[in-house]
């Protein structure tokens, strides 16, 4: 996918085309962008839905910062904690698999999918993730995420396990500039291109 395609498909496009500005701004002549170069005057109002993640090791993707509506959804501040922890068990592999993938190729992720919360909730929400420089010259080990909470869809148990990406709709890799990976991961090519 390009960015464009992202957009036009996105259910919040005005908010990811401003992402996309901010991040193309970042990118310093065609890098991949940098956190210090990020322009906080775009960022400012974006900065409540997104995470920086730090890609550890294949199975450790640490939450470094996590925007005030992320703490809100999740109902607990992810800073420090595995992202990986919090994914459903039957997408883990696949989601390290695909974050892994997007820094070593250097191309972003977006995903529309199903959440389920302590709350009780399921709530439709859609991801970008982007590969990221903590400055520029930097190894490119974090992932710069936006996220975007839509609906509500179910209500389950109370108390449950919180748990992300119970069930995907669409997910697919995005072209920053250097193309994208010639093939997909399982649980995408088991949900096309796409959408399930």
């Amino acid at each position: 996918m390009t960015f464009d395609e992202v957009v036009a498909q996105s259910l919040a496009p005005e908010t990811l085309q401003s992402v996309f500005n901010a991040y193309q701004q970042a990118q310093n002549g065609g890098d991949v962008a940098a956190q210090d170069q990020l322009p906080m005057r775009t960022m400012a109002p974006l900065l409540p839905n997104v995470t920086l993640m730090e890609h550890v090791d294949d199975d450790t993707i640490i939450y470094r910062i996590a925007g005030e509506a992320i703490v809100a959804r999740l109902g607990f501040n992810p800073t420090g904690q595995n992202f990986l922890d919090l994914i459903a068990p039957s997408v883990r592999a696949e989601t390290a698999l695909t974050n892994k993938t997007g820094l070593d190729e250097r191309c972003g992720h977006y995903a529309v999918y199903e959440n389920q919360y302590e709350s009780g909730r399921r709530m439709i929400s859609e991801s970008l993730m982007l590969p990221m420089r903590k400055t520029a010259g930097g190894r490119v080990a974090f992932i710069f995420g936006y996220h975007v909470h839509h609906k509500a869809t179910d209500i389950g148990v109370l108390g449950a396990r919180t748990a992300l990406g119970v069930r995907w709709i669409i997910a697919d890799f995005v072209d920053i500039g250097f193309g994208v990976p010639q093939a997909l991961s399982g649980a995408e090519q088991s949900q096309g291109r796409r959408g399930a």
